[in-house]
């Protein structure tokens, strides 16, 4: 419950802030709201179909930009999963760089947090890596990613694909993640939907589609 309210209270205060964006403050933010036929994390499946609420609100400090965000996963007919991120954010030419920390928490189930490093390459298919460090075992996860957005006139199709290890308790999950979405907007409004193709070593390979809106401020 606890966990709830603070996603609530953050989602608000995103809310608030967006009439100060239009106001000419310095905050950035977004604040979106989906569904999906499944939900996966790092190769292993979390939940059913569930809805999603994400947000994230951002600014800057001089030295860098300064970022908070939320996410919320609430299955349906399962298990429901948050995670709060805290950071910052640094562009040196073409290359972006994030760097903080993690909370991850399931319900039911255990909370854990993690540091994290980003590199993301502002060139053709926009690389990134990630490298998360959990604080309490000592176990690392790493995550390559690949993106390529086209704009197809009706709206943008985006194409993206993932590869990463994930290090757990039990031991390592190697999976692989590739799929596509469309994008458009709607007066200040993005919608979008999209599919995914997931396969780990540990669960069977699953076709997962989604849908969802959002907005920038």
């Amino acid at each position: 419950m606890k966990t709830k309210l603070k996603l609530l209270a953050l989602v608000c205060a995103l809310t608030i802030n967006a009439g100060a964006a239009e106001s000419g403050s310095s905050f950035q933010g977004e604040l979106g709201f989906g569904y999906t036929s499944d939900y996966y994390f790092r190769g292993a499946k979390v939940s059913d179909e569930s809805t999603q609420v994400q947000a994230k609100l951002s600014t800057n400090v001089g030295v860098a930009d300064a970022f908070v965000s939320a996410f919320a996963n609430q299955g349906l007919q399962s298990a429901d999963s948050y995670q709060f991120a805290v950071g910052l954010a640094k562009s040196y030419g073409d290359i972006g760089v994030e760097l903080g920390y993690l909370h991850l928490e399931d319900v039911p189930g255990d909370a854990r947090g993690e540091l994290f490093v980003s590199l993301g390459l502002d060139t053709v298919l926009s690389p990134s890596l990630t490298i998360n460090q959990d604080l309490d075992d000592s176990l690392t996860s790493g995550e390559l990613g690949l993106s390529h957005t086209i704009d197809i006139d009706v709206a943008d199709l985006t194409i993206a694909g993932a590869a990463g290890v994930s290090d757990t308790l039990a031991g390592d999950t190697n999976y692989y993640e590739i799929g596509g979405s469309l994008s458009r907007e709607f007066g200040g409004l993005v919608a979008s939907a999209g599919v995914d193709y997931v396969d780990a070593e540990d669960v069977d390979s699953e076709t997962v589609f989604s849908a969802g809106i959002g907005i920038k401020f």
